[in-house]
């Protein structure tokens, strides 16, 4: 069954172009499959009751046609079904009929105290009637080629303000942060982002970001500063004319 919402987009959800920033894409997405849930039940609020949340792991989010400042924009949500720990939710964006933006995601449901994973069976959601996932043309989980080698280009302080109520930072805010750290991002328009979520970011932890080229797309990694890979993203941009 599929959830549909409708909103008109901020001019604060924008950036200097008055594009859509790819974070605001995602808390449109996000907002929606929150609402999805408070709807049919589990909400997120119940399976936090239950010392258990959906964590998303990884998302491919493709953009065919830019969100600008007061569009008036459809988005909608379905469950894809569950394999093991793991479930996946896709997405849908629409301007009127035109459709905009499709996202595939996989969330993993792991214990609040101490994070282990779950098995998504052990909990009932099957009020979310699943459907098929999309058939986007990659899939949602990052892949940078081992040969590339990625550069050093900035370091980042998590902020209180960056963290949500499971005490990391959101993963709504992890497409701007990255964004910010291409070279002149202003001139960039975004055709598809990939996050891969590996180890979650807490306040006061330093983050060092690297980047390279290749076959048209930017490939990026977040660092702890003890060695652990925090995040995998891949951008697909063209420039604004």
């Amino acid at each position: 069954m599929k959830w549909s919402e409708n909103y008109k987009v901020k001019f604060h959800d924008t950036n200097s172009n008055e594009i859509l920033s790819p974070s605001h894409v995602l808390k449109f997405m996000q907002e929606t499959g929150m609402l999805h849930m408070i709807g049919c039940r589990p909400s997120y609020e119940d399976l936090l009751n239950e010392n258990k949340a959906l964590i998303l792991s990884s998302i491919r989010v493709n953009l065919y046609s830019q969100i600008y400042a007061y569009d008036e924009i459809t988005v909608k949500t379905w469950a894809c079904g569950s394999r093991g720990f793991t479930t996946t939710r896709s997405f849908e964006i629409y301007k009127g009929d035109e459709l905009v933006a499709e996202s595939n995601s996989i969330w993993a449901l792991v214990s609040v105290t101490d994070k282990k994973l779950l098995r998504v069976s052990d909990v009932d959601f099957s009020n979310f009637e699943p459907e098929e996932p999309l058939v986007l043309d990659s899939p949602a989980k990052v892949r940078i080629p081992n040969e590339l080698k990625l550069n050093l280009v900035g370091e980042y302080s998590v902020r209180y303000s960056d963290i949500d109520l499971n005490g990391h930072m959101n993963n709504t805010n992890y497409p701007d942060l990255f964004f910010n750290y291409l070279p002149k991002p202003e001139a960039k328009l975004i055709k598809s982002f990939a996050i891969s979520y590996i180890n979650e970011s807490k306040v006061g932890d330093n983050l060092k970001f690297y980047v390279a080229k290749s076959d048209g797309k930017y490939y990026m990694r977040s660092v702890h500063d003890d060695g652990r890979i925090n995040a995998e993203v891949e951008f697909l941009t063209e420039s604004i004319d």
